[in-house]
């Protein structure tokens, strides 16, 4: 007759156990690892993302700021040609002036001389 030992069987059984708990313990340690990957993941695409828009708003205002500095520059020319434009108009106005009045003493001497004329 063989001899059976009933240990051995138990002892294999309680050694898969611990083998079985050790494996859903790496098991659970590897998800929780994939779970914080991917949640960095997700976060590196956000910022990503956040970055892209912000440098898209940034070249966009840079492009506004140009434009405003060539109209800003455009409106600075078109008031110098106004100031100097106003100033020829001062000029000429204040030559009518001189002549009205040279025009006037003419007609008072002229007048003067009618006048002594008829005596």
């Amino acid at each position: 007759m063989a001899l059976v030992r009933k240990t051995a069987p138990q002892a294999t059984s309680a050694s898969e156990g611990k083998t079985s708990a050790v494996t859903a313990r790496e098991a659970e340690a590897q998800r929780k690892k994939a779970r914080t990957l991917a949640k960095q993941q997700q976060a590196a695409e956000r910022i990503a993302a956040a970055t892209g828009q912000l440098a898209s708003g940034i070249a966009q205002a840079s492009s506004a700021a140009e434009e405003l500095k060539r109209a800003s520059e455009q409106i600075a020319t078109g008031a110098e040609e106004a100031s100097s434009a106003a100033q020829e108009s001062l000029a000429a106005f204040q030559q009518v002036g001189v002549s009205i009045t040279r025009q006037m003493q003419n007609a008072e001497l002229s007048s003067g001389k009618g006048e002594a004329c008829k005596r």
